[in-house]
This record gives structure tokens, C-alpha cells and sequence, in this order.
């Protein structure tokens, strides 16, 4: 049975084994594990689905930025921080980049969670897996120009607001 004190009062035992049990334990007990958790190869189709989510997570990452440079975008296009004080300025502006940083590590972290399926389907026999394996040189290009444009926009909203 899972225990913490089982592990805490095992004194026969070493302590590393006492973890590699509770560790067991555990994966015994959870229907939530991941092979990726437990360093477990994954197959093929797993690798390529679970890649097909990263995308779909780069895409929602995506549109809560989209959609506080189209709100802050229609505030520009009507003048309502002409006459707005430096306070709203700076804190849209800090909104903003709030959102737009968040945005970026959650990004970032997929693009980086992405290569490791990359290096993980170069071994696959498929079409779809060396498609995907060969779009690695992409992923970096990608994260270089996503970063270049929220600085490159950032400024230019600061610009606009100001």
C-alpha cells in the first residue's frame, strides 16, 4: 500500500530502494501517469499525438495575446489614450507585456517539450514521423522569430500608446 511512512521507516532497507518502491507504488495506483513521466519509450503514434497537442497548445497560448493587441489595437485606432493619463498608458502597456511574456515562455516551452519529439521520432520508419523529425531546424528558426516580432510589436505599441 502507498505510504510516506513506509518509506520515512524503513530502516532495513536503503533509502534510494525505499523510493524506487514508493515510485512504484505510485505508477501502481494512478491512472494519470505518463510514459514520459516514468522514462518509458513511447510508440510511434504516441509520440506523433502527443505532438499534434503541442501544437494545439501553441495555438491557445496564442490567442490571448491576439486578442490584447486587437483590444489595444482598437483603443489606438480611436484616440482613447490621447487624452488618457500616464498611469492607464503604463499600466496597458504593462498588461500588455504581461500577457505577452506568459504567452512566450508557454511557447517557448512547447517548442522545447516539441524538440525532444523530434529527436525521439528520427528513429520512426513512417512518412508522418520524418516529416515531423525534419522540421526540427524550423523550431528553432520559429522561436528566434516569435521572439524578434513581440519585441518588434511591443515597441511599436508603446510607440502607438505614447
Amino acid at each position: 500500500m502507498l505510504s510516506i511512512a513506509n518509506v520515512a521507516g524503513d530502516s532495513s532497507r536503503s533509502w534510494q530502494a525505499s523510493i524506487v518502491r514508493y515510485a512504484a507504488d505510485i505508477r501502481r495506483c494512478c491512472s494519470f501517469t505518463h510514459p514520459i513521466m516514468f522514462g518509458e519509450a513511447m510508440s510511434e503514434e504516441a509520440l506523433i499525438s502527443h505532438w499534434n497537442e503541442l501544437r494545439k497548445t501553441i495555438i491557445r497560448a496564442q490567442m490571448v495575446s491576439v486578442v490584447m493587441l486587437a483590444v489595444v489595437l482598437v483603443l489606438v485606432v480611436i484616440g482613447s489614450f490621447n487624452d488618457a493619463t500616464i498611469a492607464v498608458k503604463v499600466f496597458a502597456i504593462v498588461v500588455l507585456a504581461t500577457t505577452g511574456i506568459l504567452s512566450l515562455i508557454n511557447q517557448f516551452a512547447v517548442l522545447r517539450e516539441g524538440s525532444a519529439i523530434v529527436q525521439d521520432l528520427t528513429v520512426m520508419q513512417s512518412a508522418t514521423a520524418k516529416t515531423i523529425a525534419a522540421s526540427e531546424k524550423f523550431m528553432k528558426t520559429t522561436q528566434l522569430a516569435m521572439g524578434v516580432s513581440a519585441a518588434a510589436i511591443f515597441i511599436l505599441f508603446i510607440w502607438a500608446i505614447f
